[in-house]
């Protein structure tokens, strides 16, 4: 399975998608009206700019959170995942089964044919020049601190599926709020 049909399996009603990107792989750059796209960063169809650890949204206000390919960019996995399970009654989440130092031995080169910069400690990058459409980077955690991440996020859901990204595995969970 991959993360798309992880989603679309699982979501349903009003859904947000936390740390939407491109939204290419999911919505293919145009998410539907049903859909709340948030980021950090401005894209065209990002409606709000936020934090994940810190969503401007009442309780219980979507019944789908999508963090797909997010968790693994972020410093606090169980802040966010809260603030997901408060904002809404369920949770999907894919996490690559990549450290940084798999992703670069992998694809060594892609730091210089992309022209990315490591900025703020590696945690984030910026668009690429030019009208590219995308952002490319590498994931940036040990396996130690990648292990830690899926351990807390089993303890927080209920079903474990094994994700496939072409060259290396990953996780997906569907996590519902306790009632």
């Amino acid at each position: 399975m991959d993360r798309a049909e992880l989603a679309r399996r699982f979501m349903y009603g009003r859904v947000i998608d936390i740390g939407c990107g491109d939204a290419l792989y999911i919505w293919g750059g145009r998410p539907p009206d049903y859909v709340t796209c948030v980021d950090l960063d401005m894209y065209p169809h990002t409606h709000v700019q936020a934090a994940a650890e810190a969503l401007p949204f009442r309780d219980n206000s979507f019944d789908t959170a999508l963090l797909l390919e997010v968790l693994e960019h972020v410093d606090d996995v169980e802040a966010v995942l809260r603030e997901a399970l408060r904002v809404a009654r369920r949770v999907i989440i894919s996490y690559p089964n990549e450290s940084y130092e798999e992703c670069k031995e992998r694809r060594p080169s892609l730091e210089d044919a992309l022209k990315w910069e490591e900025v703020n400690g590696g945690l984030r990058e910026p668009y690429l020049e030019g009208d590219v459409g995308f952002k490319a980077h590498y994931h940036w955690k040990t396996r130690d601190r990648i292990m830690r991440d899926i351990e807390a996020i089993r303890r927080r859901c209920q079903m474990e599926f094994s994700l496939w990204y072409g060259l290396y595995d990953g996780w997906g969970f569907v996590c519902d709020r306790e009632r």
